[in-house]
Protein backbone atom coordinates (compact mmCIF):
# COMPACT_ATOMS: atom_id res chain seq x y z
CA UNK A 1 0.00 0.00 0.00
CA UNK A 2 1.36 3.56 -0.83
CA UNK A 3 0.77 7.27 0.13
CA UNK A 4 -0.09 9.44 -2.58
CA UNK A 5 -1.52 13.09 -2.38
CA UNK A 6 -2.30 13.07 -5.75
CA UNK A 7 -4.33 10.76 -5.94
CA UNK A 8 -6.19 11.43 -2.74
CA UNK A 9 -6.61 15.35 -3.40
CA UNK A 10 -10.23 14.53 -4.32
CA UNK A 11 -10.75 12.62 -1.13
CA UNK A 12 -9.59 15.89 0.67
CA UNK A 13 -11.25 18.22 -1.29
CA UNK A 14 -14.88 15.99 -0.54
CA UNK A 15 -14.40 16.02 3.12
CA UNK A 16 -13.25 19.41 3.31
CA UNK A 17 -16.37 20.40 1.23
CA UNK A 18 -18.23 18.16 4.04
CA UNK A 19 -17.60 20.11 6.96
CA UNK A 20 -18.43 23.49 4.90
CA UNK A 21 -21.54 22.25 4.36
CA UNK A 22 -22.98 23.83 7.13
CA UNK A 23 -21.70 27.32 6.60
CA UNK A 24 -20.81 27.59 2.89
CA UNK A 25 -24.40 26.96 0.62
CA UNK A 26 -21.98 26.53 -2.33
CA UNK A 27 -20.26 23.63 -0.80
CA UNK A 28 -23.36 21.15 -1.78
CA UNK A 29 -22.55 21.73 -5.60
CA UNK A 30 -19.19 21.66 -4.86
CA UNK A 31 -19.01 18.40 -3.36
CA UNK A 32 -21.52 17.01 -6.15
CA UNK A 33 -18.91 18.14 -9.02
CA UNK A 34 -16.35 15.90 -7.83
CA UNK A 35 -18.49 12.66 -8.48
CA UNK A 36 -18.89 10.64 -11.91
CA UNK A 37 -23.29 11.24 -13.35
CA UNK A 38 -23.40 7.82 -12.63
CA UNK A 39 -21.66 7.42 -8.89
CA UNK A 40 -22.81 5.13 -6.39
CA UNK A 41 -22.93 5.65 -2.38
CA UNK A 42 -23.43 3.66 0.38
CA UNK A 43 -22.42 5.43 3.58
CA UNK A 44 -25.09 3.26 5.64
CA UNK A 45 -24.77 -0.50 7.08
CA UNK A 46 -27.58 -2.12 5.20
CA UNK A 47 -28.20 1.33 3.35
CA UNK A 48 -29.41 0.49 -0.62
CA UNK A 49 -26.48 2.41 -2.47
CA UNK A 50 -27.90 5.93 -3.74
CA UNK A 51 -26.98 6.08 -7.83
CA UNK A 52 -26.94 9.83 -9.19
CA UNK A 53 -26.28 13.10 -8.40
CA UNK A 54 -29.85 13.89 -7.64
CA UNK A 55 -29.87 10.94 -5.04
CA UNK A 56 -26.43 12.28 -3.58
CA UNK A 57 -27.88 15.78 -4.14
CA UNK A 58 -30.49 14.89 -1.72
CA UNK A 59 -28.13 12.42 0.33
CA UNK A 60 -25.67 15.42 1.30
CA UNK A 61 -28.06 18.39 1.51
CA UNK A 62 -29.62 16.46 4.07
CA UNK A 63 -26.84 16.58 5.98
CA UNK A 64 -26.09 20.65 5.44
CA UNK A 65 -29.95 21.56 6.62
CA UNK A 66 -29.10 18.82 9.63
CA UNK A 67 -25.66 20.08 11.25
CA UNK A 68 -24.63 23.59 12.45
CA UNK A 69 -20.72 22.54 12.94
CA UNK A 70 -18.96 19.31 11.36
CA UNK A 71 -15.11 18.33 11.66
CA UNK A 72 -13.64 15.74 10.11
CA UNK A 73 -10.10 13.82 10.56
CA UNK A 74 -8.91 11.39 8.06
CA UNK A 75 -5.96 9.36 6.47
CA UNK A 76 -5.88 8.11 2.96
CA UNK A 77 -4.34 4.86 1.36
CA UNK A 78 -3.70 3.94 -1.78
CA UNK A 79 -4.51 0.15 -2.05
CA UNK A 80 -3.07 -2.16 -4.96
CA UNK A 81 -6.09 -1.98 -6.46
CA UNK A 82 -6.35 1.19 -7.11
CA UNK A 83 -8.75 1.89 -4.59
CA UNK A 84 -8.81 4.68 -2.15
CA UNK A 85 -9.40 3.68 1.71
CA UNK A 86 -10.42 6.75 3.95
CA UNK A 87 -10.39 6.19 7.52
CA UNK A 88 -12.04 9.26 8.91
CA UNK A 89 -13.45 10.25 12.74
CA UNK A 90 -16.41 12.90 12.27
CA UNK A 91 -17.83 15.55 14.92
CA UNK A 92 -20.54 17.11 14.25
CA UNK A 93 -23.15 19.55 16.35
CA UNK A 94 -26.66 18.81 15.39
CA UNK A 95 -29.34 21.71 14.89
CA UNK A 96 -30.74 19.89 17.59
CA UNK A 97 -27.81 20.99 19.91
CA UNK A 98 -27.42 17.07 19.48
CA UNK A 99 -23.22 16.25 19.17
CA UNK A 100 -22.74 13.44 17.61
CA UNK A 101 -19.54 11.46 16.87
CA UNK A 102 -18.71 8.91 14.10
CA UNK A 103 -16.17 6.90 12.83
CA UNK A 104 -15.93 4.73 9.58
CA UNK A 105 -13.46 3.18 6.38
CA UNK A 106 -14.24 4.22 3.29
CA UNK A 107 -13.29 2.91 0.10
CA UNK A 108 -13.54 5.06 -2.62
CA UNK A 109 -12.91 4.47 -6.94
CA UNK A 110 -12.08 7.23 -8.96
CA UNK A 111 -12.23 7.17 -12.79
CA UNK A 112 -9.66 8.14 -14.89
CA UNK A 113 -10.84 11.87 -14.88
CA UNK A 114 -10.42 11.96 -11.20
CA UNK A 115 -14.21 11.69 -10.20
CA UNK A 116 -16.15 9.47 -7.55
CA UNK A 117 -17.47 6.77 -8.90
CA UNK A 118 -18.32 4.16 -6.13
CA UNK A 119 -18.16 5.09 -2.29
CA UNK A 120 -18.81 2.30 0.08
CA UNK A 121 -18.71 2.81 3.97
CA UNK A 122 -18.38 1.06 6.61
CA UNK A 123 -19.06 2.46 10.45
CA UNK A 124 -16.20 1.59 13.01
CA UNK A 125 -16.14 2.03 16.63
CA UNK A 126 -13.31 5.04 17.21
CA UNK A 127 -9.92 3.59 18.41
CA UNK A 128 -9.41 5.33 21.89
CA UNK A 129 -5.77 4.26 22.31
CA UNK A 130 -3.20 6.76 21.14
Amino acid sequence: MTQTTTTTSVIDQYLTLFDHLPHDPAALEEILALFAPDATVQLFDGQEPLVGIPALSDLYGGFAKGMVDSKHVWTTTVLDDGRIELRWLHASRRVDERLVALSGIEYVTLNEDGLITKLDNRMVTPDSRL
